[in-house]
């Protein structure tokens, strides 16, 4: 009996030997988040400033009388993502816009108004050559 009886103290966990003290997981955890927060809150305090913008209103000027001033001259052409024809019977400069981009239109829908002073003033001189 004596002999079991060593057996099973063999197999008791010994409780009067103080644990070893290495680096436990959480401990490494920890220290890691610590970190993180440092580089962070370095990285808070050395981002750029906010750029300051500067706003001012300009009006256009207005035209001397008699004279008009083009602002914007160009030519090109209407494309679209879908098929579509978009031409007009005589060339001029383009006097309003109807249509915005993204816009759905109707066939037969106007898109755009030409300047046609200068039609109206060659067509008023073909009257008074006329009569």
């Amino acid at each position: 009996m004596e002999r079991e009886t060593t057996k099973l103290d063999a197999l008791r966990i010994d409780r009067s030997a103080t644990p070893e003290k290495g680096s436990s997981p959480s401990r490494w955890w920890i220290l890691l988040l610590l970190l993180l927060a440092a580089g962070t809150a370095i990285w808070w305090l050395k981002r750029p400033a906010a750029v300051v913008v500067r706003t001012i209103t300009i009006q256009s000027p207005s035209p001397v009388a008699g004279t008009s001033r083009t602002l914007l001259n160009a030519s090109g052409y209407v494309t679209t993502r879908v098929k579509a024809t978009v031409s007009s019977k005589v060339t001029g400069k383009v006097a309003e816009i109807l249509v915005e981009e993204g816009m759905k239109v109707e066939k037969d829908q106007v898109l755009a108004k030409l300047d046609d002073s200068n039609v109206r003033s060659l067509f008023e001189l073909w009257l008074r050559m006329a009569c």
